[in-house]
């Protein structure tokens, strides 16, 4: 006969060899059999998920082919071609991708599998250390059985409510992952979609660009119309307005877009290309005007912006300003002084536009030190969270062993136990009996 101790009214409850011996064998097949049960289950799930995406992923691709294919032989046969290979290569690419994911989701839910086998082992030795303990001890009154019983059943539940949390945690982080996966797919074929569609429109700008570097070479025989390479940075169209003497009066810089809608990005761009380029005047010739803007024609941020129709008319307009200062730029030329040419530096068009790009520079610097500071508070606020959780994890387990073997049997961990005035005196060397010193004034 093995007995234990009543940490409540400290008599000592006889437990049977046979009843120690079934316990410990239900316990043990209750946990292996529910462990197979859940490493079924999430076998069956992720082959069934693996399934169902691959089919999704291969309806999602074809549909796209398809209608690229429709959209393309619209343009060019040779066009038509290359499109297609693209779009072949980056759905095999995707394809590749959803397989690896799935393999890689096999590979973890093995992984956790196995990992909670490796549980399993440890909760059996600490189940076999407690029987041992249970049998090196006294024997108890056979009128205590029935208590003993009933605490057993109590840890057993708080064991399988364990192992339940566990195993939502587990299907939380599979459905999670199957989410990835979803998305990743998704943004695979809409950056198809999308390069497909720049492809289109990048054929479309080239030409539009082409009829517009005629206009202006038929508009203004006198200028210089260089057009911008592709690869290199910069605007589309490098109009340099020259008088009909020869004199260069200034540098237009022609940005053409062809797309459905508008974006801010354009603006602070063709900005920087000006700056680079040091020329005069920045235009962007589009279909579609910026939000806030009714008119054909509007100056946005320092920007022109107009559309095709009246390009040629605003290029006139802005022509003569720079014909009109070159002219008496040329009056005034070798007539000034220092101060003068001080003064018209500082008013000139390069002066102005190196100080709007300290300044845009200086915003773009501040909006980035907001975004880290605000990054790092999140994390530190996590990591504070986290380490809370991991104090109060290993507070709970110490809590279930001390309830498996007794308070007594367990050795004092610093930090996890209330001190009172005795143990604090005992750590301080203090005698509590001894009268309190009586403070004088000079201590």
């Amino acid at each position: 006969m093995n007995t234990i101790i009543c940490r409540t009214c400290g008599e000592t409850i006889e437990v049977s060899a046979a009843l120690q011996g079934q316990i410990e064998a239900q316990i043990i097949a209750a946990e292996h059999k529910k462990h197979e049960i859940e490493l079924q289950k999430v076998r069956a799930e992720a082959e069934a998920l693996a399934q169902k995406e691959r089919q999704n992923a291969e309806q999602l691709v074809a549909k796209q082919l398809a209608g690229e294919r429709d959209m393309l032989q619209k343009s060019a046969q040779a066009e038509l071609e290359l499109a297609r290979k693209r779009l072949e290569s980056e759905a095999v690419s995707a394809q590749k991708k959803a397989v690896a994911d799935q393999e890689m989701l096999v590979k973890s839910l093995q992984d956790d599998a196995k990992a909670k086998e490796e549980s399993n082992k440890e909760l059996r030795d600490q189940l076999t250390a407690l029987m041992q303990q249970l049998r090196e001890s006294n024997k108890a009154r056979e009128s205590a059985e029935l208590e003993a019983q009933k605490k057993i059943a109590a840890e057993e539940s708080k064991i399988r409510e364990t192992a339940s949390r566990e195993a939502d945690e587990r299907q939380r982080l599979n459905l999670a992952a199957r989410d990835k996966t979803i998305a990743d797919l998704q943004k695979a074929l809409d950056d198809a979609q999308r390069k497909a569609a720049q492809g289109s429109q990048q054929l479309q700008g080239e030409v539009m660009e082409l009829d517009f570097e005629r206009a202006l070479a038929d508009a203004f025989r006198d200028d210089a119309i260089e057009p911008v390479a592709k690869g290199i940075k910069g605007g589309d169209i490098r109009q340099v307005v020259c008088s009909s003497r020869g004199l260069q009066c200034g540098v237009m810089l022609w940005e053409i877009k062809r797309t459905k809608n508008w974006t801010d990005g354009w603006i602070p761009k063709l900005k920087q290309d000006l700056r680079n380029e040091k020329a005069n005047i920045p235009i962007i010739i589009t279909e579609v005007m910026p939000k806030n803007v009714d008119d054909d024609m509007a100056q946005v941020d320092g920007v022109w912006v107009c559309k095709p129709k009246l390009a040629i008319i605003l290029a006139t307009l802005l022509r003569k300003g720079l014909l009109d200062a070159g002219r008496q730029k040329a009056l005034a030329e070798n007539r000034g002084t220092s101060a003068e040419a001080l003064y018209n530096f500082v008013t000139s068009h390069e002066f102005i536009q190196q100080v709007e790009a300290m300044v845009e520079t200086y915003q773009e610097m501040s909006l980035q030190i907001q975004k880290e500071r605000i990054a790092y508070e999140k994390l530190w606020s996590q990591r504070e969270k986290q380490t809370q959780k991991l104090f109060m994890s290993t507070a709970n387990i110490v809590g279930s062993m001390q309830g498996y073997v007794g308070q007594a049997s367990m050795p004092r961990i610093k930090g996890l136990e209330l001190d009172t005035g005795e143990e604090i005196a005992d750590e301080l060397d203090v005698d509590t009996d001894a009268e309190p010193a009586v403070p004088t004034l000079f201590g």
